[in-house]
């Protein structure tokens, strides 16, 4: 959702004003909805976004993997001194489909190419506070969970790497195996509901707890009323107990038409202004939008999600249904400007946060190319072993090249074979990749980087297979020695 019904107590009061005053409307609730459909081979996610009484333009974006990226708190990027800027950075491991209001790398929602799931909810939340762990806005938290993550233990286990900011948002996830769970905030605290605490697989915009407090008067859940799917009355929780339950995919020949359906009958008090649907399985993504009703399709394996390539943007808000996969284009900071500077905030919405409209929007718009820094990337270089007994075993090199927004690399043994890099993974000095020697093994690489020394781990299938000490090469640039 584009904006939450309350702020979170860590935004600043006049963030908390500004949001409050501009963008939200008096009487209708938020009515945004998640679920897991899964039965048999049918496993989908859908989505309804509710922002009462505007409307909200969004960006579908097309993410690459093996892109260096710099985090963004939410601090930085609303206070006019830049203030607790993130101290976090990475390569992205995953490509990933994302839907956007105010720009890259900062989701609503998505899914990436490992079939992770992930999307947000407007609820009244305490984020945990953590001085010792790095910051990240909410939105770039989400886009670092799918650039890193494979599945549900994987997104889970970010709460806690970082600590979350911004405003009142509360997420469902979900993997490629079906496994998902409801993340809610609360004194100061995350609260995970999965597996047996998370008897229907949805979320909206209460606690779960709370969802399942309410459900107990229905019957089915124990209680006495009647769950009548056609009341706007009935909790969407209950209703979408409901829909799971009667849909049998033996009898179903449009799994994905009973999801749409689904979606359409979680309305409240008017239509979802987006309404998204992924097929996990077969990596397929329907959507339409309140201006514009006909169904969109976008094929997720049609996409080259090598760095090789830039990453790809197009505009949600199409006439014409059916498939969109080939008229997504290049997404560059110009058109992300131009969209963001048009989107429905007040004048007053500006002023109250501090921060000049033009600012606002330059922020947002271009907080992603800091990636691009070559000051800021300090992994690139060749990193060599010394001969000393640290590496009695043999030399080798590894050299990390970025260009663009893509980071590659090789590896070179002492013999002089060299071999290119695979799955080139970055957390902070924690990177890791890939290789195959010659006769096709493949080979594991740990490292932790710090400073202008690595110390790594070369692992095989059988087991770690020596361990490394390699130094940045001192006429490199960027050296810090």
């Amino acid at each position: 959702m584009l904006n939450p019904r309350k702020t979170a107590p860590a935004i600043p009061a006049i963030a908390a004003t500004a949001f409050v005053l501009s963008l939200l409307a008096p009487a209708p609730s938020n009515a945004c909805s998640t679920f897991k459909l899964q039965k048999g081979d049918v496993l989908l996610y859908g989505h309804n976004l509710n922002q009462p009484g505007m409307q909200v333009p969004g960006l579908i974006f097309i993410n690459k993997r093996g892109v260096f990226k710099i985090g963004r708190s939410w601090e930085e990027m609303i206070t006019p001194d830049r203030r607790d800027p993130s101290t976090l950075s990475w390569i992205s491991r995953y490509g990933s489909v994302t839907f956007s209001t105010f720009g890259r790398d900062m989701p609503d929602g998505g899914m990436n190419e490992a079939g992770l799931y992930i999307w947000e909810m407007s609820d009244n939340v305490a984020y945990p506070k953590n001085a010792a762990l790095p910051k990240l806005v909410q939105m770039n938290w989400m886009q670092y969970v799918l650039d890193n993550c494979a599945d549900l233990d994987d997104a889970l286990a970010t709460l806690d790497e970082v600590e979350i900011g911004g405003w009142g948002w509360h997420y469902f996830v979900g993997d490629g195996r079906g496994e998902c769970a409801a993340i809610d905030f609360a004194g100061g605290r995350a609260v995970v509901h999965r597996g047996a605490a998370l008897p229907v697989p949805a979320l909206f915009n209460e606690p779960y707890e709370r969802e399942v407090e309410l459900a107990r008067f229905f019957k089915g859940f124990g209680g006495l009323y009647e769950p009548d799917l056609a009341d706007r009355k009935v909790p969407r929780f209950v209703k979408t107990a409901v829909l799971i339950r009667d849909f049998d995919p033996a009898k179903e020949p449009d799994p994905a038409a009973y999801g749409l359906t689904m979606l359409e009958r979680l309305y409240v008090n008017e239509p979802a202004k987006w309404s998204v649907l992924v097929d996990a399985r077969d990596k397929v993504v329907y959507f339409k939008t309140e201006l514009n009703p006909a169904v969109k399709t976008l094929r997720m394996g049609a996409f080259d999600y090598s760095a090789a390539t830039p990453a790809l943007v197009l505009n949600m808000d199409r006439k014409e249904g059916g498939d969109v996969t080939a008229l997504f284009h290049p997404a560059d900071v110009p058109e992300i400007r131009a969209f963001i500077a048009a989107l429905p905030l007040p004048d007053g919405f500006y002023k109250e946060l501090g921060l000049a409209k033009n600012d606002f929007v330059e922020r947002f718009a271009t907080h992603h190319v800091a990636g691009a820094d070559p000051a800021r990337r300090y992994f690139v270089g060749v990193w060599e072993t010394r001969p000393d007994a640290e590496n009695a075993a043999g030399g080798a090199e590894v050299e990390l090249r970025a260009s663009g927004d893509g980071v590659s690399g090789e590896i070179r043994n002492a013999s002089g074979e060299r071999y290119p890099l695979d799955h080139i993974h970055l957390v902070g000095g924690r990177l890791s990749f890939t290789f195959r020697n010659a006769g096709g093994t493949i080979y594991i690489f740990k490292a932790t980087i710090d400073g202008a020394r690595m110390d790594a781990q070369l692992w095989g299938i059988d087991g770690l297979l020596r361990k490394l000490a390699l130094f940045k090469r001192r006429s490199d640039p960027h050296s810090s020695t």
